[in-house]
């Protein structure tokens, strides 16, 4: 009976530590894995468009470079080049379209239209749209307006025109510290002066420039 006694008090811890799981070893397990019906890849994270620099309401551009004029007169073709001058400014519309007034001109020395040789500055002032396709970089420009012609020859008096002239042009915006840029671009325009000593007058204009867009 002693003996049936002992042997019960040595079961009894044993049957109820049985009755809790064993812990978990640390660290615990990974949760199982989620289901994903067969052939359909699971759905990619979202993600997020990176932020584009902040835009300025109104844009400015000084730019330099070099141009060329050519035009037709009695004696023939005829053309110069020289130094190229850019100012513009005006407001944003849209993010991507800017609107607003643009001087550019060309100031050379050569062969004059009626002969000679003489200073010759070609300056338009137009109204210019500027689109940027991708909001920022690349640029397409579009715009029309007056122009003048000043021929001052070295043997006679000068002479002044005025006109109108259609302008085209493309170029690309580096940012440097948003919305300042540095800018390069290209303008064509023709102009239209009513007069037969400069028939078929146009520019060709190259510069590098400094602006806030």
């Amino acid at each position: 009976m002693r003996h049936l006694a002992l042997t019960l008090l040595l079961v009894a811890p044993l049957s109820a530590g049985a009755q809790y799981p064993a812990p978990y070893p640390y660290p615990p397990p990974p949760p199982p894995p989620r289901y994903v019906p067969y052939g359909r890849p699971p759905p990619a994270p979202p993600s997020v468009a990176p932020a584009l620099p902040p835009l300025s309401p109104v844009y400015f551009n000084l730019g330099l470079g070099y141009g060329f004029e050519s035009w037709y007169s009695s004696p023939g073709y005829g053309g110069a080049g020289g130094f190229a001058y850019h100012v513009e400014g005006g407001a944003r519309l849209m993010p991507q379209l800017l609107l607003g007034f643009d001087l550019s001109g060309v100031s050379t020395s050569g062969s004059a239209p009626t002969g000679g040789t003489a200073g010759i500055t070609a300056v338009n002032y137009d109204a210019v749209l500027t689109l940027f396709p991708f909001v920022q970089g690349f640029f397409l420009r579009g715009g029309a307006g007056v122009s003048t012609l000043t021929s001052v020859p070295t043997s006679s008096v000068g002479t002044s025109d005025v006109g109108t002239n259609l302008l085209l042009g493309a170029g690309w915006a580096f940012p440097v510290a948003p919305p300042l840029h540095i800018t390069l671009g290209a303008d064509w325009s023709h102009q239209y002066f009513g007069t037969a000593d400069a028939t078929g007058f146009g520019v060709w204009m190259m510069r590098i420039g400094f602006g806030m867009y």
